[in-house]
């Protein structure tokens, strides 16, 4: 029989290292198989982070729909309390643009603050049927203009116990025409105005 080398030993020695090496690796002889990502196994491929991203955006959509939800029903709870109207096309997401109920909180979260002249018009609320009704406004001070902008003069202050008459509409800027008791006549943001 032939004596085997030394060198023979040596690459024997090497493979079975290597094939023990790999099968421990793998988990086949009991090693640690980490979730590619973890600390443990830091490289990942890019369809296992593809993947994960998916599932973290699907997740984070979900709760945004749920925290939407919720604002669109506070929103409409401040109308209400408030003494406003809840335009249901809007409250319930059909209104124009998909707002939501972002297009109602103009009524009820701007009242006191755009009743000194500043914030949106919300011409949604103006309605050419409207002329001829009695009114009041929904804030506590509300700016009566001398026309049908926030930066025209202001010529009296109106307050909800004060009752009108609307007389013009300016539909496109959301606008109603009034006129007091006493005769004066000015213009007042439709989302401020409360028909009676």
């Amino acid at each position: 029989m032939r004596r085997l080398d030394w060198k023979a030993f040596v690459v024997l020695g090497i493979i079975v290292s290597v094939v023990i090496g790999f099968l421990y690796g793998t988990g086949l002889l009991g090693g640690d198989s980490s979730d590619p990502g973890s600390s443990a196994d830091p490289l990942v491929s890019q369809s296992y982070a593809d993947s994960r991203l998916d599932r973290i955006v699907q997740d984070l959509e979900a709760k945004i729909t749920v925290l939407e939800t919720k604002v669109m029903t506070l929103e409409n709870e401040v109308i209400v309390l408030s003494g406003g109207t809840i335009d249901l096309d809007t409250a319930s997401g059909t209104g124009s643009g998909g707002a939501g109920a972002s297009g109602s909180s103009s009524t009820s979260g701007t009242s006191s603050s755009s009743s000194s002249g500043s914030g949106s018009t919300g011409s949604a609320s103006v309605n050419q049927a409207n002329v001829g009704k009695s009114a009041t406004v929904t804030g506590d001070v509300v700016n009566l203009r001398e026309s049908a902008s926030t930066s025209s003069a202001i010529k009296k202050k109106l307050s909800p116990s004060e009752t009108f008459t609307i007389t013009k509409v300016d539909a496109d800027n959301g606008w109603y025409q009034v006129q007091l008791s006493d005769g004066t006549i000015g213009w007042v943001a439709g989302y401020l105005v409360k028909l009676k």
